[in-house]
């Protein structure tokens, strides 16, 4: 005698695993994100990290709406129209088989380093001491400006404007130093062919090298216009 309630709760049965079988098959033909976010990371080491110490790659997740055939081939990754480079930037990603796709990737390829910033508040026209600064690890690829990485190169220097507590020390709040300072003695270099003469002489400006300066030859009184091209060295033209 058949059974009708065995083969109603058997029908019961396949209509509620349907649907799940359906969904499992159809994640099966999906690209995981995971893949993706790989294959752009391995793009980025071997392009931008491979050139640059301390480089931090961070992929954007994707929009987990999005939904690609998955792939029955190794993924390719190719660099956009102009290039990848440190800081933000994209990857491209492609399928070829077996439904063609493609797709662009942020991320950011940061390049960390020690970096000089301030222990406190510091006031325009301070000279600064090693106590004033410390070293911090920071992405480096947005500070446009300069930075320094070692705290000797600039305690001694003075400031040309405010410095705000744990802000970077660029090269632009910095007085700018010169390689000649005006007053201070300096040899003065004449060349004829192969012929050299050098006479004491005096700087009457600052100067940095390949800029002209006047200068006085102590010995004679002659004022001269002299190129800096050296600490304590200038040469006339």
């Amino acid at each position: 005698m058949i059974n009708l309630n065995a083969i109603l709760n058997t029908l019961l049965a396949v209509s509620l695993l349907g649907p799940i079988n359906l969904c499992q098959a159809s994640g099966d033909t999906t690209q995981p994100h995971q893949a993706i976010i790989d294959a752009v990371e391995a793009y980025l080491q071997q392009t931008v990290a491979h050139s640059a110490r301390n480089a931090v790659i961070k992929v954007t997740p994707l929009d987990h709406r999005l939904k690609l055939t998955r792939c029955d081939s190794p993924l390719e990754t190719f660099s956009p129209p102009g290039g990848v480079k440190p800081g933000r930037t994209s990857v491209g990603v492609r399928c070829r088989s077996p439904a063609p796709w493609t797709l662009y990737v942020s991320a950011n390829a940061g390049l960390e380093a020690p970096v000089v910033v301030a222990t406190r508040d510091l006031a325009r026209g301070q000279a600064i001491t090693e106590g004033d600064l410390k070293l911090r690890t920071s992405d480096t690829t947005h500070l446009l400006r300069g930075h320094f990485e070692s705290i000797n190169e600039v305690v001694g220097r003075t400031l040309k404007r405010t410095l705000r507590r744990d802000q970077v020390l660029t090269p632009s709040v910095l007085v700018v130093r010169k390689t000649v300072k005006r007053g201070e003695q300096v040899t003065i270099l004449a060349k004829a062919g192969v012929i050299e003469v050098r006479m004491r002489g005096k700087a009457l400006k600052h100067g940095n090298p390949g800029e002209l300066i006047p200068v006085i030859n102590l010995k004679s009184k002659k004022k001269l216009q002299a190129r800096v091209v050296a600490e304590g060295l200038v040469m006339v033209d």
